[in-house]
């Protein structure tokens, strides 16, 4: 109950999505991460917006599987937030190393 709600989670689920979970994770009990543990809180600020909901599918982007309306307009809500050139550089990063684990299905 302590962390409830959590991002739309309440106490008692289970957080499926990899990247929320580890945002949890990260924001709750950062020491058991000590490699981000020991980050500056502005490199550590650039990691939780990695693992943020964005409700940006850039796979979908890429390969034009939606409108760019609706593909951008929580992207653009985002930037207009203040998310900062080096989170967004950061988060394309994370998305290809994503993209690279990927199980084929």
């Amino acid at each position: 109950d302590q962390h409830s709600p959590y991002h739309g989670y309440t106490t008692g689920d289970v957080i499926q999505d990899h990247d929320m979970a580890l945002r949890y994770v990260l924001e709750h009990f950062p020491g058991l991460v000590p490699s981000y543990s020991v980050l500056s809180p502005t490199e550590q600020g650039v990691i939780l917006f990695t693992q943020g909901k964005m409700n940006f599918n850039h796979g979908w982007f890429v390969q034009a599987e939606g409108p760019p309306g609706a593909m951008l307009a929580s992207f653009r809500r985002v930037l207009l937030k203040g998310a900062q050139p080096a989170d967004v550089s950061f988060y394309f990063l994370h998305w290809f190393t994503d993209l690279a684990g990927a199980e084929a299905t």
